[in-house]
């Protein structure tokens, strides 16, 4: 499964399901994303630890154990990240949205939507109608969620590198 989405001028945009061969490029995203977006939220120190290398050994143990994710593909390498499975938490939804990353040069293009939806297609294609995500509720792109008709329904606090964090979960029931 693919899509091929028109962004800016002579750049196209694919949205296709990740292979191993990918990991490499994934966890650079993942790490980018995480020092982009919670540089404001988390101690710096914690997020210069973060390690490339560390987030490769985590993506090859999910997809060993039958873990998928979609990536968001330009010209220039992969922009973007999502995945999903079951919900850790089904008294709230069957599905679960667990990662969705866009690095920052590359948001505000339709790259989320278009990975939302895929994780989101595919979470009913494997039967698990109702999707939950949790998200940093100082996350400055908390917004999208609500945007693309995610209901506020549960909040949690936690604990990250000794920052107390809340985070808020939002569902799309069946």
């Amino acid at each position: 499964m693919a899509w091929l989405l028109p962004t800016r001028p002579q750049r196209a945009l694919q949205i296709r399901r990740a292979t191993t061969n990918d990991i490499a490029q994934i966890a650079r995203v993942y790490v980018d994303s995480w020092r982009e977006t919670y540089a404001d939220l988390l101690p710096r120190s914690y997020l210069d630890g973060l390690s490339y290398a560390t987030f490769e050994q985590h993506w090859r143990r999910t997809f060993m154990t039958r873990g998928w994710a979609f990536v968001a593909e330009v010209q220039s390498g992969i922009v973007g990240l999502a995945s999903g499975g079951r919900s850790r938490q089904p008294d709230l939804a069957a599905g679960e949205l667990y990662v969705l990353y866009v690095l920052r040069a590359h948001q505000r293009q339709g790259i989320g939507r278009a990975l939302f939806d895929a994780c989101h297609y595919e979470l009913a294609r494997r039967g698990h109608g109702s999707m939950l995500v949790w998200v940093m509720a100082a996350n400055p792109a908390r917004g999208f969620y609500e945007h693309v008709g995610g209901e506020l329904t549960s909040e949690n606090e936690l604990e990250i590198a000794g920052a107390k964090v809340r985070e808020v979960a939002y569902v799309w029931p069946e």
